[in-house]
């Protein structure tokens, strides 16, 4: 590179790339737009950490038809719900859904997709076993069920699925840095808070038995003031942003189980095959997650049925 490639200004952000850093600023701080040259800072931290969430939303396994003929027909689904009146009371009680619907006058036939996430629960006990034509009785058991099922992001085609899931997940990663800031906030008042005790103390018993505890406090506030200066944030948002992976990653999961959700031995002839991913999250939270395909019409009359009934109960 030669010297007047040097002196050339830095190329143009793009407008995505500069829409994206918008966005992450004004999450984290609006301040950060005072320091000088934070966009050329962030722009290939929030470029890397924006194509890693992409990657991730399309790793996203599906679309699988979510439907009351899916739980008779497919054993994953059957897995996922209890009955395949779970099916329609989720499509029912979802806002999401509703919020979709109410978008559309007139609802076109046809499919939309979304993000559906579950928590995974095994449970320990015991149950009988047919073996042969022996009954084995009080043998310990795991039971697989799911829970808390929500839908997310409803879009008209997979595409549009895909890029609303990746644009929450780069918003979930910013609120995740922002939960941080806010825990290194508390931490500066909680020292403040010690720093004032300490000093009562010492006025009440002399200086010379708290010299060293206040100057630990008074380093330690330092530093914590220090980590919160825009500049200072600026390197930690781009150091965070540029490893994504810490904060966001799918992990497979494969179990074979039964049509009563117990996991067995994959070579038993009753077992069914399931294959899904947990999406982990920087707090370790784990969702099952995959991609779903919803026929509107159906979503629609569900939710017409679920009002109709709660009307009669609430009259």
């Amino acid at each position: 590179m030669g010297i007047f490639d040097w002196l050339r200004p830095p190329p143009a952000l793009d407008a995505q790339t500069g829409a994206l850093i918008g966005r992450a600023v004004a999450t984290v701080d609006p301040l950060l737009k005072s320091v000088g040259g934070h966009e050329r800072t962030l722009a290939a931290p929030v470029r890397h950490a924006f194509d890693y969430c992409e990657r991730v939303a399309l790793a996203i396994p599906g679309p699988f038809p979510i439907s009351r003929a899916a739980f008779a027909s497919d054993p994953l689904v059957h897995a996922l719900f209890g009955s395949a009146d779970d099916v329609e009371q989720m499509l029912a009680r979802s806002q999401c859904v509703r919020d979709y619907l109410a978008g559309h006058a007139v609802v076109p036939p046809g499919q939309c997709c979304a993000l559906l996430g579950m928590r995974r629960h095994v449970t320990a006990g015991f149950g009988s076993r047919l073996a042969g034509e022996i009954i084995i009785r009080d043998e310990p058991q795991q039971t697989l069920s799911f829970a808390d099922h929500t839908l997310a992001e409803p879009s008209p085609d997979l595409d549009g699925a895909h890029r609303r899931l990746a644009e929450a997940m780069f918003d979930g990663l910013l609120k995740g840095f922002v939960a941080h800031v806010d825990e290194v906030r508390d931490e500066k008042q909680e020292l403040r808070d010690e720093q004032a005790i300490a000093r009562a103390h010492a006025r009440s018993e002399g200086p010379e038995s708290h010299t060293r505890r206040m100057a630990e406090l008074q380093e330690r506030l330092r530093k914590t003031v220090d980590a919160l200066q825009p500049g200072r944030l600026i390197e930690t948002l781009a150091a965070y942003l540029a490893a994504p992976e810490a904060s966001l990653r799918l992990d497979p999961v494969k179990l074979a189980v039964d049509r009563f959700g117990i996991i067995v031995n994959p070579e038993d002839p009753r077992a069914d095959t399931l294959r899904f991913v947990e999406l982990t999250t920087r707090d370790l939270r784990r969702w099952v997650v995959m991609t779903v395909r919803i026929d509107r019409e159906e979503a629609r009359a569900a939710v017409e049925r679920f009002d109709e009934q709660r009307r009669y109960i609430v009259i």
